[in-house]
């Protein structure tokens, strides 16, 4: 059973959390006992909204006066960028957001969360990313923060395959601008090339359904990888569980919400 605060009444602040789909979120389970130990009077919610309906449900969330902010999933995190009031350096440099917060003024200032979480999370299983290479499958919202995350860490090299070479290509060569090194370079997904010893990331949305195809073709997995998710529902995947019959480590995308879930709850308690 999930805390919440002793007395939901009307001086109780709302953080929601929107995406579509919205049903695998982890973030109210993880975050609500956290503001409950803390003693703040604040409940973390699911909204569910569409992507086509992003930019009319931003006004009415604005309008909401005891909303304080709001995490961002899929498919929202760059959608949502033109629309904050201001971006946090960290945001704008990645391109994408995962928390809104209502700031003292009102305004809507967008914040990334998603690579130090994820690089947080690696690290808290146990698991060295300093000198590793990389391949991450996906080139969106998270997929954008893990790749300057892995770069900041101290990641050998990283591979991004994705279905448009494009998408792939821009953000390996600004992860490299900001890196001063030659760290990233693109694949297209389906030729995609492996190695012993890899980290590989699926960073797509590939695995939230059951009949979902796996993002890349599991016979490449070996006993020496590392298989890691974003995807924290379910917490083991298709992909993680062809992983674990191949006898290569895995690592659940609930790693990732736990890696920076006291830190937004931190951030929104302020």
């Amino acid at each position: 059973m999930v805390d919440l605060p002793a007395t939901i009444d009307g001086s109780t602040k709302i953080m929601g959390v929107i995406g579509d789909p919205i049903a695998q979120v982890m973030t109210p389970t993880a975050i609500n006992p956290i503001f409950a130990a803390r003693g703040a009077n604040i409940v973390c919610l699911p909204l569910h909204i569409g992507a086509q309906e992003l930019e009319t449900a931003w006004a009415g969330l604005k309008a909401l006066r005891n909303l304080i902010g709001f995490g961002i999933t899929l498919p929202h995190k760059q959608a949502a960028l033109p629309l904050c009031d201001s971006l946090d350096p960290l945001a704008e440099r990645v391109g994408a957001v995962n928390l809104v917060r209502r700031e003292t003024d009102g305004s809507f200032k967008g914040y990334q969360f998603d690579g130090k979480g994820f690089v947080r999370g690696l690290k808290r299983q146990g698991h060295t990313v300093t000198g590793r290479h990389c391949l991450m499958i996906g080139a969106g919202g998270a997929a954008i923060a893990i790749a300057f995350a892995l770069a900041e860490e101290g990641a050998a090299s990283l591979i991004i395959a994705n279905r448009t070479r494009q998408k792939a290509e821009e953000l390996a060569e600004a992860v490299n601008r900001v890196a001063g090194r030659s760290f990233a370079r693109a694949e297209m997904s389906g030729q995609t090339h492996t190695a012993s010893g890899l980290i590989v990331i699926n960073a797509t949305s590939l695995g939230l359904s059951a009949s979902d195809p796996h993002p890349f073709d599991a016979g490449l997995i070996d006993e020496t990888m590392l298989i890691a998710e974003v995807i924290a529902k379910p917490e083991v995947t298709p992909l993680l569980e062809a992983a674990r019959r191949r006898g290569a480590q895995i690592h659940s995308g609930i790693h990732m919400i736990h890696g920076q879930i006291d830190l937004i709850a931190a951030h929104m308690a302020a």
